[in-house]
């Protein structure tokens, strides 16, 4: 029973699972106006609804790690900010590169309908073919505008699903445009994650691993926080080593790999057909956000380019946690 004043808060409602301490895992009690750990004492400010679940201070971060943590919050800030300028925010629901096939050019519309977000949904529809997604606790990391999300609530019936992400203004747009009663949302580091110990069935992370200073802190946090037989749904464009490293440190960590498929020529695919569809919609003052455009592989930047090349690759990866 929670102590007068204080009410254990449900990050996930439908499950009735915590927040938990980004720094000691334990669970977190809310206050009005904060987040609460009892054991270390620690306190996390709640703004409006939001929950900020961040560690004040860490000390395996380097002031380069941090940096390029700062780097990547204006970043997206600024793709948030630029959406808003141009009036197409609030149907701007991902931040990825897409999924297309051959045919696509004139008019194929694989198995969804077609729509500003079309790419986006057919890619969640490749990444998650084979996962059985309903009834689970999901958690995705990283979950931007929370398309995602949204997309997992409509259609494929899990129990939860709570999104995580470093940038405030991603957080802060999914929860004002959230609909769906077993979805929550924070902002938390992926190399830190305010989640308990064994309480997810699937953690999603797309297209978003290559910006971690500590991958492998990353990894450690995904094996931590899934259940025993639990999956990690995996996705993202990585240089072709960084994959390997990942993939092994991956294994020496406990997990097994039931799917590894490149889908590169997909999502180069994908790009082309955007730039002339949903990127053009966004004018020069995207275009003036270079990083922005790297980072979602826009044709002609060197992410596409050595993608093109083989240099980096595009794959999905599912891999169960040992029970």
């Amino acid at each position: 029973m929670a102590e007068e004043g204080e009410a254990v808060s449900s990050a996930w409602q439908v499950t009735g699972m915590n927040w938990a301490c980004p720094r000691c895992k334990q669970t977190l009690k809310k206050k009005e106006f904060s987040f609460d750990c009892t054991p270390c004492g620690a306190s996390y400010p709640v703004k409006g609804s939001i929950p900020y679940l961040l560690m004040e201070s860490n000390v395996q971060e380097t002031m380069e790690h941090k940096a390029r943590k700062a780097a990547v919050k204006e970043m997206f800030t600024s793709f948030n900010r630029a959406l808003e300028e141009t009036g197409v925010s609030r149907f701007s629901t991902f931040i990825n590169w897409g999924y297309a096939e051959s045919g696509d050019e004139n008019g194929g519309a694989g198995s969804l309908p077609k729509g500003v977000n079309h790419q986006s949904l057919r890619l969640l529809e490749e990444i998650l073919n084979g996962v059985d997604v309903e009834g689970k606790d999901v958690l995705e990391i990283a979950c931007g505008r929370g398309g995602n999300v949204r997309a997992l609530c409509k259609s494929y019936g899990p129990r939860s699903v709570a999104g995580l992400d470093l940038t405030e203004a991603n957080i802060a747009f999914c929860t004002a445009s959230n609909r769906y009663e077993q979805a929550s949302f924070c902002v938390g580091d992926a190399e830190e994650l305010p989640i308990p110990n064994e309480c997810c069935d699937i953690v999603l992370n797309i297209e978003s691993s290559d910006l971690y200073p500590r991958i492998n802190r990353f990894y450690d946090e995904v094996f931590r926080v899934l259940k025993a037989g639990g999956v990690f749904v995996y996705a993202d464009d990585l240089d072709a080593s960084k994959f390997e490293e990942g993939e092994r440190y991956l294994l020496e960590l406990g997990f097994e790999v039931s799917l590894s498929r490149d889908i590169s020529e997909h999502v180069l695919l994908a790009s082309d057909l955007a730039r002339g569809s949903r990127l053009s919609a966004l004018g020069d003052t995207l275009g003036k956000e270079n990083a922005v455009w790297e980072t979602m592989g826009v044709p002609g930047t060197s992410i596409y380019d050595d993608m093109r090349a083989g240099k980096r690759r595009y794959k999905i990866l599912h891999l169960v946690k040992k029970a």
